[in-house]
């Protein structure tokens, strides 16, 4: 009899002290404006949805130093360069092919398209929100422009659809001295101007499937290097 007293008085402690806590921690929420905890969540969740992700724009700080260096760069061009490289590799993750593309931008995709352990994805309703210029680097070898970029897409997985904010890193470079860098080295994520076929290295002078000649394109424009979403 005892026994069972005490069990019934340790299930009502219990009950009582969950309902308190319970209680104290929507008074605490309440403090902030929130109702409870789930209306906390779903608001995040919305954010995360609706509210572009932010960027560092750094144009005011190195736009002037690129323009002096390249007199005859054309930065809003680009930029629209930077987006669709973009729009070329999550089209490339779709497809789950990334043979089209070379060094670390073929990490890059196949690194996500691991992310997705092999799932059929699709990006509906692409949209960029903006694009800023983030950093740039020139030494005796390369100089670096480096892009960042908000944008949205409806990710479609397993037949659902969830609105998805991003953001993505894309870094161009210019060959100043390709004496200095070797033939061998694959830093480069370039293509034919003729026939559209992969540059396998810098040293390469000529297509190996239509013989255009490469290399004074490559010397005398940027061309994407890289691209990491973050």
């Amino acid at each position: 009899m005892i026994l069972l007293i005490a069990v019934v008085l340790l299930i009502s402690f219990s009950i009582f002290g969950y309902f308190f806590l319970k209680t104290k921690i929507k008074r605490f929420l309440g403090q902030f404006g929130f109702g409870n905890l789930k209306e906390v969540i779903d608001e995040a969740r919305l954010e995360d949805q609706e509210v572009p992700k932010s960027l560092s724009s750094m144009d005011s700080i190195y736009l002037k130093q690129v323009k002096t260096d390249f007199p005859d760069i054309h930065i809003s061009e680009l930029k629209r360069k930077a987006e669709k490289e973009i729009l070329d590799c999550f089209h490339s993750i779709e497809l789950k092919d990334a043979s089209s593309l070379t060094g670390k931008m073929k990490s890059s995709v196949l690194k996500i398209m691991e992310d997705y352990q092999g799932k059929d994805v699709s990006f509906q309703q692409f949209k960029f929100h903006n694009t800023v210029l983030s950093n740039y680097h020139k030494n005796g070898e390369v100089a670096t422009i480096t892009f960042s970029s908000a944008f949205e897409y409806y990710l479609v997985e397993d037949g659902k659809s969830v609105k998805t904010q991003d953001r993505a890193r894309v870094e161009f470079i210019y060959i100043i001295d390709e004496e200095k860098i070797s033939p061998e080295e694959n830093v480069l994520g370039i293509h034919c101007p003729n026939c559209g076929s992969p540059i396998k290295t810098l040293g390469e002078k000529q297509c190996s499937y239509c013989g255009s000649a490469v290399m004074e394109i490559v010397g005398r424009v940027f061309v994407c290097n890289d691209i990491v979403r973050y």
